[in-house]
């Protein structure tokens, strides 16, 4: 849903072989993926020696691929103005000010244990420090629990005929202007905790709704089941996260009353 809704930041944490990469580089030509290893903040927001804008004003979506490897340069400097961005839309380099639209996604390795689940309860342990801050965490709008998807086999790919990739990828940049989504889910519903909980759960099921349901001639079973459900979960494993991490965040469950 990050390619098809703005401003939608979430972490895919998934062990390897699951396609979490290549599904995300060959769904979209607006999509920019950084493999692992240091990134500036020249190439995040804006290069003030070229004066070139940086890729979260180019694409819609910027991947930072295989997270447990990636390091920054100068990291102060570039997870505060991503921080800032990732809650506004907005960023500021020197003299530069800017806002932009794109989604951020993390792609992340998660150990697992004998049964397939996580082998640890905090699930970012093991990844960089930046990551591990909860006011990082708290800006992400999911966690997507990619350990319940299987491993890509020959037999996962499709026989028949489908969309080429990138007549598929301009229908879902079409659709991130397309407005009245979140609308629609607010008069269906009122959502539970805080800010960034309504926040979140609004822009994910945006983006769920405007998948499978682009003409919203849809029942309220169906918004709520395929469309509101699934933000409120992935929501409600990044406050589970946050609890466990920092006494500063109660343990909460996020509760959606409908209209």
């Amino acid at each position: 849903m990050p390619i098809i809704q703005s401003r939608v930041n979430l972490i895919e944490l998934a062990p390897k072989g699951t396609g979490k990469s290549f599904v995300f580089q060959n769904l979209s030509q607006n999509v920019r993926l950084l493999s692992g290893g240091k990134v500036t903040a020249a190439v995040l927001f804006y290069n003030n020696a070229t004066r070139v804008p940086g890729l979260l004003t180019r694409y819609d979506v910027v991947i930072f691929d295989e997270a447990q490897t990636l390091s920054f340069d100068n990291p102060g400097e570039v997870i505060g103005v991503l921080k800032d961005y990732m809650e506004s839309g907005c960023f500021a380099r020197g003299r530069q000010q800017a806002s932009a639209e794109a989604s951020t996604v993390i792609l992340a390795n998660v150990p697992l244990d004998s049964s397939r689940h996580p082998a640890k309860d905090i699930l970012f342990l093991h990844l960089p420090a930046f990551l591990r801050e909860t006011a990082f965490i708290d800006r992400l709008h999911s966690i997507l629990p990619g350990w319940e998807l299987p491993r890509v086999t020959p037999q996962c790919l499709a026989t028949g005929y489908g969309f080429r990739a990138d007549f598929f990828s301009e229908v879902l940049h079409a659709l991130r202007r397309s407005a009245g989504y979140i609308e629609y889910i607010n008069s269906k519903c009122q959502i539970g905790g805080d800010i960034r909980d309504k926040r979140a759960i609004e822009r994910v099921a945006a983006g769920y709704l405007k998948l499978l349901y682009p003409d919203i001639l849809l029942s309220d079973y169906d918004l709520f089941e395929y469309c509101i459900e699934p933000a409120r979960r992935f929501r409600q494993l990044v406050r589970d996260q946050l609890a466990l991490m920092d006494p500063e965040f109660e343990r909460t469950s996020i509760h959606i009353t409908k209209v």
